[in-house]
């Protein structure tokens, strides 16, 4: 299963609306594309783990047309520079 982290910075006074986007039907990063996911949300970023079979595909598939996208598309207002990838540099289990 691959695991992917999507980072970008949030624009200044919207952390309340990036939490109302979880709970909106826009906001939903997985509508059957990953099979688990979290989001973390501070005051100048926002965190997405996704997981899933086909996640690095799909999420390239994302970044390549973020604008075009309906999975993050109506996040996009709320960014303040660009999201990317980061890299997964150790996990572990114990």
């Amino acid at each position: 299963m691959d695991r992917v982290v999507l980072v970008a910075p949030l624009k200044p006074g919207v952390r309340d609306r990036a939490e109302a986007l979880l709970t909106d039907e826009y906001g939903h990063l997985h509508e059957g594309l990953f099979r688990r996911g979290a989001v973390f949300i501070s005051e100048s970023e926002v965190v997405f783990l996704l997981e899933g079979d086909d996640a690095c595909e799909t999420v390239r598939a994302i970044l390549d047309d973020p604008a075009e996208s309906t999975v993050i598309s109506h996040w996009l207002p709320l960014f303040d520079g660009p999201l990317h990838r980061a890299r997964e540099a150790r996990s572990w289990e114990t």
